[in-house]
């Protein structure tokens, strides 16, 4: 039951984007009903208690309604507001009623690096999921393969070169190659859980909209986009400062990277791909999480 919620959770945010025609509004149909089905199995498999699901349910009808709904503005601006509030509640997991499968319990995957933990965060997939729903309608349109490639290339290759080639100037890592016997649970869990959630918030929830603001205040484009992306990266760095400064410092040069592909291509899910490459080729070929 449990491994079935999250594969219905993983077919929520991908069929995100698909759009379909209920009489005359457009709702993303599918995703929404994956999503259910993934909230009534994780209900049914003790992940999430009734009045968490509750909760959890709320976060996805607002999600909708700023997608579908029309508003006054304030009050479409204190629905976003509310949607903020939940999903970071929900994604650093301070809502109560969840319980988040144990699947790595402080294992060494090298001699020298400091031992690794890994939860399956239904919580903070659905929080991704969520900001994803109300953010799709933003995504730049128009011809994506041009768009996937402005946003890959050379953007994806110079992020992980950089961010990782100071993590090893740093000393925080080494050479390490290695394929743990759950590389399959962590690409799955590193890249739908954690990554989606994490770009949605800081690219698109705090970057465009900054990027945005700047320009409404009559800064030239160039410099705003820039401007949001440092910002944003200063604020994401800062938020994995739990892993000291020289990590916090890798993050917000990794951060940059991630900006850089989602203004190149206006699409999240570029963003969220150069977020999980920097990952997974830490996670593969240098110590993980880092050295002791």
């Amino acid at each position: 039951m449990t491994l079935f919620a999250f594969i219905a959770l993983a077919l929520a945010m991908l069929t995100v984007g698909f759009q379909v025609r209920l009489r005359l509004v457009p709702a993303p149909l599918g995703s929404v009903v994956f999503a259910l089905l993934a909230l009534g199995l994780a209900w049914q498999a003790g992940l999430v208690s009734l009045s968490a699901a509750a909760v959890l349910l709320l976060q996805a009808a607002l999600a909708l309604w700023l997608v579908l709904g029309s508003a006054p503005r304030w009050l479409t601006g204190a629905g976003w507001l509310l949607l903020v509030l939940l999903a970071l509640a929900t994604a650093l997991h301070w809502l109560p009623g969840t319980q988040n499968p144990l699947l790595v319990d402080a294992e060494q995957l090298t001699p020298d690096a400091i031992p690794y933990t890994l939860y399956a965060n239904f919580d903070k997939g659905w929080a991704g999921f969520c900001l994803l729903l109300a953010l799709w309608p933003s995504q730049q349109q128009g011809d994506l393969w041009q768009r996937y490639r402005r946003g890959f290339w050379p953007v994806l290759p110079l992020t992980v070169i950089a961010a990782l080639g100071l993590a090893l100037g740093f000393g925080l890592v080494q050479p390490a190659p290695k394929l743990p016997e759950f590389w399959l649970s962590f690409i799955a869990c590193n890249l739908l859980l954690t990554c989606v959630a994490e770009e949605a918030l800081f690219r698109g929830l705090l970057q465009r909209p900054l990027r945005d603001s700047l320009v409404g205040r009559g800064v030239r484009e160039g410099a705003a986009v820039w401007v949001a992306i440092t910002l944003v990266s200063l604020v994401f760095g800062l938020a994995h400062l739990a892993g000291g400064w020289a990590y916090a410092c890798v993050a917000a040069v990794a951060s940059i990277g991630y900006g850089w592909a989602y203004q190149r291509s206006g699409r999240i899910e570029v963003a969220v791909l150069t977020h999980f490459a920097v990952n997974l080729v830490h996670f593969s070929l240098l110590t993980y999480p880092m050295l002791r």
